[in-house]
């Protein structure tokens, strides 16, 4: 994991993930997306060359924007793609407690959302390589889903 900014080839594409989306491809592309208690999970294939993410809001409910659905929709994606599980490896970042009303009343929703992603990852033997979660301030987040690099900055 590196810190911004990073060096962007010109024939890069550039894509943005919004909450609430998932991103797989097997071409070169830099992921972008802005973090503060939601998470996103980068998850690449080094042999097939595979990599995707997903940005959630929420730990548990349905659709792409909660985690407990999130989370598997994009393994599927990967595999769609032709990912291996056994070979995915991963990355988490976001999850701050970025409104000084939530500290300290209870769980707060970012580490309830990192721990969605960290049960999934663990229950499907997925390494996680990276992660930069938690904190009270929100993150930019580049993902190169051809080397499976992340470049995060605290905004």
């Amino acid at each position: 994991m590196n810190t911004l900014p990073m060096p962007v080839e010109e024939a890069l594409e550039i894509v943005y993930v919004h909450p609430g989306q998932i991103y797989v491809t097997s071409q070169d592309a830099l992921v972008s997306t802005i973090l503060g208690s939601c998470i996103a999970v980068c998850l690449w294939d080094p042999i097939a060359q595979i990599g995707g993410m997903n940005h959630f809001l929420l730990p548990a409910g349905k659709g792409s924007r909660y985690g407990a659905d999130a989370m598997p929709e994009l393994i599927d994606a990967m595999a769609d793609r032709g990912a291996l599980v056994a070979r995915i490896v991963a990355k988490i970042f976001g999850g701050a407690c970025t409104l000084d009303a939530f500290i300290g009343a209870r769980k707060a929703i970012g580490t309830q959302n990192a721990d969605v992603a960290i049960r999934f990852l663990a229950a499907h033997s997925i390494p996680v390589r990276a992660d930069q979660t938690g904190g009270r301030r929100g993150r930019k987040l580049l993902f190169h889903t051809g080397t499976g690099q992340a470049y995060v900055k605290e905004i």
